[in-house]
């Protein structure tokens, strides 16, 4: 009998680590997409159906505050039906498509949180509405601002569970190329959202240097408006008095290298 195990050995117990490697990403996929789906349910029912039965906010605020959740709800009810019977290339495979809905989302997540802080401030009955809505037991003591970060969240978490799963699952596989598509489509959105908090991150920036020049004489710098879309953080230097023509001097920050 030989000591060394032999090629078919070697393979076979390759291919019992990826599948022990995929059975614990598969396990833990479910598990928080159950829980992301009852949150999201949390969020359309007592929140979206609510407030527009009781007419509490104006089609358009609450339009602007929850944009597409209640369409993302439904395709992860339909994703976790798939998922929890094993089928997760094609649960994926019919879920991509409607990654729209996550698109719209995210393009308008700062937006949602601006009115939602005003309605806050201004509107009294929302004010008690949310408040009362938060304390039921199903929530757990989450506040509606962290729940609308949710799909936002989920979307890196999903990134990081297809690209687990594609690894430890065989190229021979009929899910391998379902399941490479989903890393691919959801790896855009993603991206999305990177470009999208650089995107607000400058215009923050932006921001806080015409508060610093507030009271100034200053001159306006046409290239100031490309700084919008600079994909580096900024670093500002401002010099000169007040009533005084300024300096403005902006320069893109580039990361650090090891």
């Amino acid at each position: 009998m030989s000591l060394f195990p032999g090629p078919c050995s070697s393979i076979q117990e390759q291919r019992d680590r990826w599948e022990r490697k995929r059975s614990r990403t598969a396990r833990e996929l479910v598990q928080t997409e159950q829980h992301y789906c009852q949150q999201l349910k949390l969020v359309t029912t007592y929140f979206v159906e609510i407030l527009k039965a009781k007419g509490t906010l104006r089609e358009d605020i609450r339009e602007s505050i929850f944009s597409s959740i209640k369409a993302i709800n439904s395709v992860n009810q339909s994703l976790l039906v798939h998922l929890e019977n094993g089928y997760f290339g094609r649960g994926f495979d019919q879920f991509c498509p409607h990654l729209q809905h996550y698109n719209t989302y995210v393009d308008n997540v700062y937006n949602a949180n601006k009115v939602l802080g005003i309605q806050l401030k201004k509107n009294k009955a929302f004010r008690r509405f949310k408040k009362l809505q938060e304390t039921r037991p199903e929530f757990n003591n989450h506040k509606l601002e962290d729940l609308l970060q949710l799909p936002i969240q989920r979307i890196d978490q999903y990134k990081h569970f297809l690209q687990d799963l594609t690894a430890n699952i065989s190229p021979d596989n009929p899910e391998f190329q379902q399941l490479s598509r989903a890393v691919t489509a959801v790896c855009e959105v993603s991206q999305r959202i990177q470009n999208n908090t650089r995107r607000h991150e400058n215009h923050l920036q932006l921001c806080r240097v015409q508060k610093l020049l507030k009271g100034r004489k200053t001159k306006v710098l046409s290239a100031a408006v490309a700084l919008f879309f600079l994909p580096l953080p900024l670093l500002v230097f401002v010099s000169g008095e007040p009533g005084l023509h300024v300096d403005l001097l902006v320069l893109p920050i580039s990361p650090r290298t090891n």
